[in-house]
Order: structure tokens, then C-alpha cells, then sequence
């Protein structure tokens, strides 16, 4: 199935600080011929696994000027291009600035040998094993990105092409559980239809594709909601479909475990309900070959291909040859699938229903089905679609997996449960370049909101402390 989506962004931006000093910059370079409109975008990058989200420009003048106090970083790392990019922009830097000059691809595995040590390089030379800094609260990262907003822009001189194109880029939003039932039907009866996401509907909208994997089927016959029904036997009111067209859902995964407990029909109600209203759906279907098949998607030039497949049943819910339900895993047969596909220039995305757990950490049993299908076929994105308590991610080269997001929309509250993540992640010209951590926290069993800035650095310091990343730069 192929699918054009084209959805608007939402503009998420903070003013330029700095302006009398940029507009000098930029009326010298209008006197000595450069041309404005196009622009060479540069990226403030760290190692993935750090907790900082970025640098105000305050911090960057310091350290330009060779001081450390109240700077994220010690070391900055650049090629020779780049240096006198940022040289055109801030003049010479002090002589105590520890700056070192690399070459491009030497670059990202000498940042993460070395302590506190980030670096600058071009847009077009992303990686997912960086984590893509903020410079003033905006980065080619935010939603939205505008580079004539934005301090790491050079503009280029007339003839010279921008590294940046808006119309090669396609943003992706991956999400955790969602089931719409218990606690959560109840607040949404009670509260108002919409209120669960008010806090979190304008950026998941923002993407371009945003996923939903929904574990509850509709069906006109499910009961009211009621917090006092503890039993993880789901189903959601088909008036709920409206907040999954709140949040921008462009396709559902449905590799649960829970969409089968009301029976047969609500899950075919459900499929009909994804197609009147144009979702395409994966992991899930009316046989097992439909369960297993692969959802293309064309956007902006990039082709991605979403495939994901239940690992732990139980065996009624598996799609077969005479009824629907879930996909199940057979991992020889992705391994294959994901190989064909990446022959024919597609980007892979694997998400999986897979084993819960009662902490952040990532026991072997689960991690062996991720490692496997990393390491034998190599898609660019693996996610953890099951988790209700948020886990952690690692790299196979430059493969990332995510073992499990937490919750999305859902009722538990207990203190593993209420944090979680949504991952936005970013491609651009035919590859993936990265990714960027949402992290939230659900209120009133009902309506997430996101992290405080504290609360997200002690929440990436926490998973990260669970991380392995001894495959991230595997020996060649």
C-alpha cells in the first residue's frame, strides 16, 4: 500500500538572541555578495545517551571565549569547514578554547570516547547516534524548523545550494500503549471527549506520521467506564475514535494483546472504522498474511516500511489462515522481508509486542528478539511497542532500538507507569538521521502532560543508567 501524507507543522520557536550583532554579520555579507536566501544549516550534536537538551547562546560565547563555567560541555568538536563557518559568524575564538579539528568521519565515535566533548557539523552529516542539541531552544530538530531562525545557519555565498530542504524532510512520531478503557473511558465521560490530550494533541499532530499502536477495539457494545473495573478485559466506545484524530494518527499498529477480548466483531468494526477514516493499519489484519505484511509509506521522497508482530501471545490472538488478530513473530521471515525491502530502497521500522516488565531495566528474554533482528537485517528503526513502565535504548551500529516507550494513552498511575515515552524521529533525503525523546507524565489517570525540564533530566539520567551501548560502534 502506498500512502502520500502531507499534514501541516505547528511553529514551536524562540526568538534569535544576539540581533544587533547578526544583522552586522549579515549586512557585511550582503556588502561582500553573498546571497541571504540560501543557507548552510549546522547542527550542535552530543552523544545519544546524554541528558542535556541543549546550549543557550550565553554558554556558547563563554566557551568561545575560552571559559567553562556553566557550559555543558569541555571539548568542541568540528572539521576545518565548519570552524571557519562559525569563524564568519563569532570571530576568532579564544586561545584557551579547547576546540579540536577532526576530519568528518572520525568525528562521532572520538565524542563519545571522551568525557563531556559535543560537536558541530553540518545538517546532511547526521547520525542517529548523536543526540541533536538545541541552540536557544531551537534546533533542525524542533517542529516546524525555520534556518532564518535559527543561529546556526551560514548563509552561503550566490549559486551555492542550502543543506536544508524542508521538502526532502519527513518526521515520524512512534508512540507506547494506548487503550482507551478502565480509569481513562471513565475521565473521558466525566471530564469532556478531548481533555486526555489536550496537553500532548499539538505536537503529536505535528509530525507528518504519527503512530498509535491501540490496544482496545471499538465497539458500540462496550460498557461505560468505571474506575472500579480492575479486569485487562479492554474495549473503547466507538466516540473515543475521535481522540486518535486529535493526536493526528496516521497509522495504527495492532499487535496487541487485548484486541480480541470483547470476540471477533469489535476487531472488524475497528478495521472498518481505520479505513472510513483513511488510517492504514500493520501488525494486525483479517489473516495472517495480511497481519504479517509490510505498510509502505511515501513521503517527501523518503520510503518507509512499518512492520511489527506479537512475540508472546497468548495463542487466540494470532492471526491465522480463518481468522484476524495480531501478527505473529516469525523472525526469519521479517529478517527476509526487511532485507527485500531495504533492496528496494525502503527504510525499515520494526515495532514489537513483546514481554512486560515491573522495572526500567531490560532483561535478556526480551532483549534477544530486538539484538536478533538488529544485528541479522539491520532495519533503521526497532521499538518496543508493549511496555506500560518506559525503558530503555541502545544502538546495533546504526540501528536504533528502543525496548519500550511506556504508555501513551492508558490508565495506570503507580510511580514506573506514569512517566513515558513518544519518539519523533526524523528523515531526511532517503536516510534517518536521528531522533528526538518526548518524555510525559500521566495526571489524574487520564490526561498526559510533559516533563519539566528538571523532571526530564532526572528521568533521562534514570533510563539512561540502564543503557548498554557496547554495539554502537561495532569492530569492523
Amino acid at each position: 500500500m502506498n500512502i502520500d501524507f502531507s499534514k501541516g507543522s505547528v511553529l514551536f520557536s524562540k526568538k534569535r538572541s544576539m540581533i544587533p550583532l547578526l544583522m552586522g554579520i549579515l549586512i557585511f555579507l550582503i556588502s561582500a555578495g553573498v546571497c541571504i536566501g540560501a543557507e548552510r544549516v549546522l547542527v550542535m550534536t552530543a552523544p545519544y545517551p546524554t541528558a542535556a537538551d541543549g546550549v543557550s547562546m550565553t554558554q556558547m560565547q563563554r566557551f568561545w571565549r575560552g571559559f567553562r563555567y556553566g557550559v555543558p560541555f569541555e571539548e568542541l568538536l568540528m572539521t576545518r569547514k565548519t570552524y571557519k563557518d562559525l569563524i564568519t559568524l563569532w570571530g576568532e575564538p579564544s586561545q584557551r578554547t579547547d576546540i579540536k579539528i577532526m576530519t568528518a568521519p572520525k568525528i562521532l565515535q572520538a565524542a563519545w570516547d571522551r568525557e563531556k566533548t559535543w560537536a558541530v557539523i553540518p545538517f546532511e552529516q547526521l547520525d542517529p547516534r548523536w543526540k541533536v542539541m538545541d541552540v536557544e531552544g531551537i534546533s533542525p530538530f524542533s517542529l516546524g524548523f525555520d534556518p532564518e531562525n535559527y543561529i546556526l545557519s551560514i548563509p552561503l555565498p550566490d549559486g551555492e545550494g542550502s543543506n536544508y530542504d524542508p521538502e526532502k524532510l519527513t518526521t515520524l512520531t512512534l508512540t507506547g500503549t494506548t487503550a482507551m478503557a478502565r480509569n481513562l473511558a471513565y475521565h473521558i465521560e466525566t471530564d469532556g471527549l478531548l481533555v486526555p490530550v489536550e496537553n500532548i494533541a499539538p505536537v503529536l499532530s505535528a509530525s507528518d506520521i504519527t503512530h498509535v499502536s491501540n490496544e482496545a477495539s471499538f465497539t458500540p457494545d462496550c460498557p461505560p467506564g468505571d474506575p472500579l473495573r480492575r479486569e485487562a478485559r479492554f474495549c473503547s466506545d466507538p466516540s473515543y475514535f475521535a481522540l486518535l484524530e486529535a493526536i493526528g494518527t496516521d497509522v495504527v499498529e495492532l499487535t496487541g494483546n487485548h484486541n480480541l477480548d470483547w470476540g471477533y466483531e469489535p476487531f472488524l468494526y475497528s478495521l472498518d472504522l481505520y479505513e472510513q477514516a483513511g488510517i492504514p493499519v500493520y501488525g494486525g489484519g483479517l489473516t495472517q498474511e495480511d497481519a504479517q505484511a509490510p505498510l509502505l509509506i511515501e513521503h517527501n521522497g523518503n520510503k518507509i516500511a512499518f512492520l511489527g508482530c506479537n512475540a508472546i501471545g497468548p495463542t487466540g490472538i494470532w492471526a491465522d489462515n480463518e481468522h484476524p488478530g495480531a501478527a505473529l513473530c516469525d523472525l526469519p521471515k521479517m529478517e527476509q522481508t526487511i532485507r527485500e525491502l531495504k533492496a528496494d530502497g525502503w527504510l525499515p521500522v520494526v515495532t514489537f509486542q513483546h514481554l512486560e516488565y515491573t522495572w526500567y531495566d531490560v532483561p535478556p528474554v526480551q532483549t534477544h528478539d530486538f539484538l536478533e533482528i538488529a544485528r541479522e537485517a539491520a532495519p533503521v528503526i526497532i521499538s518496543g511497542s508493549q511496555a506500560h513502565i518506559p525503558q530503555g535504548m541502545t544502538f546495533v551500529g546504526d540501528t536504533f532500538i528502543h525496548y519500550g516507550l511506556g504508555n501513551l494513552l492508558f490508565d495506570q498511575m503507580s510511580n514506573v507507569e506514569r512517566t513515558s515515552f513518544f519518539d519523533r524521529h526524523y528523515f531526511y533525503d532517503g536516510r534517518y538521521l536521528g531522533n528526538r525523546l518526548e518524555t510525559i507524565i500521566l495526571e489524574n489517570y487520564s490526561q498526559p502532560r510533559f516533563l519539566t525540564e528538571e523532571e526530564r533530566a532526572a528521568f533521562l539520567d534514570l533510563i539512561f543508567d540502564t543503557c548498554s551501548w557496547r554495539e554502537a560502534f561495532p569492530v569492523k
